[in-house]
Order: C-alpha cells, then structure tokens, then sequence
C-alpha cells in the first residue's frame, strides 16, 4: 500500500464514521443557539488570562477566561456553520470538549497503529497532518 492510498482510506473511513462536533455530542444536554461568524477562525493570542479566537482579518470573534469554551468554538467551527447548539450549563462544555477530543485521539492512534504494521518507514505526523487538513480537522 503507497502513502497515498492509505491517507485515501483513512480519509474514507473518517469521514463514514465521524461524530460531527457539537450536534452529535450535544444530544442529551439542553442547549440553546448561539452565532458563530460563518467563517474561518483561529485562536489569537493569551493575555493575562484571557484567551481570544480572531477571524483571518484578525478581527477579534470571542474573548473569554473560559479555554474550553474557546475549544468548543473552534471544534464547532469545522464547517464553518452560522450557528450551533452551546450547552446552557457551562460545566457541560468541558465534558463535551473532552468526549470529542477523545475522539480525536482514538483516531490518531488508531492511524498510528496501522500505519506502523503497513509503512513502517513513513512519517506519522506527516501523514496525520495530510489526513486531519483534508477533512478540516485540528487538536487544540
């Protein structure tokens, strides 16, 4: 198997498999609709505290003291959506946050796995990184 096909096939098997963040991990918890900017956006810089999420003109979305909330941000903002469902109970959104980026984690180890057994010669983050950007996905 080529470098190639296996990121095809991880990429495949990803995209079948994958819990959607935060809808699919939202299910049983209240909720209610909060706005996101509908476009890209990346974590800005920490200042006393304070953690940021600007949008690519660097125009500044969200500010808070809360990092799990910025990661609920972020995660939610893979497809870019309009809006999303935010737990009512802020104590949620770290268990949220967490199930998700255990996930995360599964998956990467998993790909790890495999592709010691396939290609034990590749590199791993290389690889990772090609899988994880063609389906828009990132660890914070």
């Amino acid at each position: 198997m080529s470098e190639k096909d296996f990121i095809n096939k991880w990429i495949e098997k990803i995209e079948s498999n994958f819990r959607i963040f935060p809808n699919d991990f939202t299910n049983s918890i209240e909720t209610e609709n909060y706005e996101m900017p509908g476009k890209p956006i990346a974590l800005g810089s920490e200042l006393f505290g304070q953690f940021e999420i600007v949008d690519l003109d660097g125009n500044q979305v969200l500010q808070t003291d809360n990092y799990n909330f910025i990661k609920y941000i972020l995660y939610s903002n893979r497809l870019k959506p309009l809006s999303i469902p935010k737990p009512k109970d802020e104590t949620e959104i770290k268990g949220v946050v967490k199930e998700y980026e255990a996930q995360l984690d599964s998956i990467m180890k998993e790909i790890r796995s495999e592709l010691t057994k396939l290609i034990p010669t590749s590199d791993f983050l290389r690889i990772s990184n090609q899988i994880f950007s063609a389906l828009n996905l990132q660890r914070y």
